[in-house]
């Protein structure tokens, strides 16, 4: 056995120990939509939350009939996503208009992006196993430590305990399949999951592209998840396991990508008003690139530990501290194999009388490589009035470089790394109002400007990675959510504007603007019929290049036929559009998905 798999074989042992506690009673307590975790890394409504939210449910996902995370993730304010061809292609994800690696990803709270690059793989999440993602717009590195310059994104994954299945098929010879069984008892609770995705594609570039090849570029995966939890007393264990693997066609390639995740938890109580969670992650991931006439290969695993602690003193404070630490690997095939530890103390306080609510919040970040970094982070909310809440916040933030940006040779000497990088830092600014006037609609309106500094950029000699660059973002957001008896009604605006300072050109492929409105009737039977309407601005591209704008008409539909059975239907650019999403690259046309589900 290599490193890999003896860690991955301790994850599965000490999952089935997890599994085989005795317990009295168990916790089975559920986040409902209008409650959080990932902002403070405590459980609280999003209406006394410092942070700008949204939040995407299981109930959202089946609504959506959606095929992918994508196609979800683009209809949030704020948000900013790039495919770079079909399903299976790369998915780049931008918040507030800051880089794709500014945005940390978490999943069941285990750091999930590529030690290698830093960035997460979007392309490859599997839609069957996700249960909920929140979203946090803005800074959170005085939480969470480097990659939170953007915002944080937390994936959780999917445990429901009753079986069901769901066939799919479609455009560009689509299929999938996927389902689940479980079991739960007063004490204890299991799920498994599985699916697997067969999409026949179409050519990721045009004649524009730089490789382009007009055969079709497809993408097939699978993957298998277990989550469970089980109580002893006043003590309760949390276990995740997943694992995929997926082959990826692009225009004169292949790209086999197969990842590997666990998480552990224990929550318990020193007294009454002094709660904790240990928490023990484990992530590995293997990419291998067949170009035609040459090939690559990428490993990285991270192991990671947390101790975090909610202390209520009185009525009015909180106090949530703890310390991170975990290491990271990353092997390059034939060129680097490097690693390094990073050590994180947080703290952060929270304080709440009256109409009045201030959190303060301070990290100290201690990394093997590239040194030590504090962040910190001030809030504020006013409830004006019964249905009117003003904030405002002032937080600081950091990217730690990836290991391809410290050690990578490059490619005969150009484009190599730089060990002596020091971090990107931010600091970020916003204000904004939580409007409430009944208990069935809400609106909420963000305004915030980011300042980067040191951006790491390959442009010293011989196109060498060094900091060099500064950026400036800022941008308004405007959510609106209506919910009557029968239809739901939802409605954002993002205007941003971001500028690299050093040329005062905007940042590549981010829109000036972008909106989505979503309207859905639901019928008594469990039936609903709705329609999602997506607008994307211009935006620039490498080689001066400026992308049209481009507009999406979707449909989602459901029929509940039977108690236990329903049919789906999805009709993604019901217009057929046709647009690029990066220059040189394809999006899909009009197309359309049928599924048949079962649920007892």
């Amino acid at each position: 056995m290599n490193n890999h798999e003896y860690r991955l074989a301790a994850w599965l042992a000490a999952a089935s120990i997890c599994v085989s506690v005795q317990a009295e009673e168990l916790e089975t307590y559920e986040l409902q939509p209008n409650l959080v975790v990932t902002p403070g890394r405590q459980v609280e409504s999003i209406d006394q939350s410092f942070a700008a939210v949204s939040v995407l449910t299981r109930e959202d996902i089946d609504l959506s009939a959606a095929q992918d995370i994508y196609e979800l993730l683009r209809l949030l304010p704020g948000v900013d996503l790039v495919r770079s061809g079909g399903p299976g292609a790369q998915v780049s994800v931008f918040i507030r208009g800051s880089n794709s690696n500014h945005a940390l990803v978490l999943i069941d709270g285990v750091r999930a992006a590529s030690s290698n690059t830093g960035a997460y793989t979007w392309e490859q999440i599997p839609l069957n196993q996700v249960e909920r993602v929140e979203v946090v717009r803005g800074p959170r590195a005085s939480v969470y430590g480097s990659d939170a310059i953007g915002g944080v994104i937390q994936i959780f994954t999917r445990g429901q305990t009753t079986p069901y299945a769901r066939v799919t098929a479609g455009s560009y010879d689509s299929f999938s399949a996927e389902g689940g069984i479980g079991y739960e008892r007063e004490n204890s609770r299991i799920s498994l999951n599985a699916g697997y995705r067969d999409v026949g594609g179409f050519s990721a570039q045009n004649e524009s592209g730089f490789s382009y090849d007009p055969d079709d570029d497809g993408f097939k995966t699978a993957n298998l998840g277990v989550k469970g939890a089980a109580t002893t007393g006043s003590y309760r264990w949390t276990y995740s396991l997943l694992a995929l693997d997926s082959e990826s066609e692009f225009d004169q390639g292949v790209s086999d990508f197969s990842q590997s995740f666990g998480a552990l938890g224990f929550e318990g109580r020193v007294s009454g008003n002094w709660a904790y969670q240990l928490l023990a992650g484990y992530v590995s991931e293997e990419l291998e690139s067949d170009f035609g006439f040459f090939t690559t290969g990428f490993e990285s695993d991270r192991l990671q530990f947390s101790w975090q602690n909610q202390y209520q003193a009185g009525t009015d404070d909180t106090f949530n501290f703890g310390v991170d630490w975990y290491r990271e690997n990353g092997v390059s095939e034939a060129t680097w194999d490097e690693s390094r530890n990073n050590l994180g103390l947080f703290a952060i306080w929270n304080h709440r009388k009256g109409r009045l609510g201030t959190q303060v919040s301070g990290r100290w970040d201690d990394n093997s490589l590239f040194g030590s970094r504090f962040t910190g982070q001030a809030a504020i909310d006013w409830a004006v009035g019964d249905t009117l809440t003003l904030l405002g916040s002032l937080g600081s933030g950091f990217r730690g470089p990836n290991l391809n940006e410290q050690y990578s040779p490059g490619f005969g000497g150009l484009f190599a790394g730089n060990p002596d990088l020091d971090p990107e830092s931010s600091l970020s600014a916003e204000v904004g109002l939580r409007w409430r006037p009944q208990h069935s609609s809400a609106l909420s309106v963000y305004a915030y400007q980011t300042r980067v500094d040191d951006l790491i950029a390959f442009n010293g000699q011989d196109f060498q990675a060094v900091n060099v660059d500064e950026a400036k973002l800022e941008g308004i957001e405007a959510d609106y959510r209506l919910s009557l008896p029968h239809w739901d009604l939802g409605a954002n605006l993002t205007l941003q504007r971001t500028e690299n300072l050093a040329t005062g050109e905007s940042l590549l492929r981010r829109p000036d603007e972008k909106a989505s409105i979503t309207v859905d009737r639901r019928f008594d039977n469990g039936s609903w019929l709705g329609l999602e309407w997506a607008y994307t601005g211009e935006r620039s591209d490498f080689g001066g290049i400026q992308l049209d704008s481009y507009h999406l008409l979707n449909l989602r539909a459901g029929w509940q036929f039977r108690p236990a059975w329903q049919l789906s239907l999805r009709g993604d650019n019901l217009a057929d559009e046709v647009y690029e999403p990066a220059f040189g690259f394809n999006a899909a046309g009009r197309c359309w998905y049928l599924s048949l589900a079962w649920t007892p």
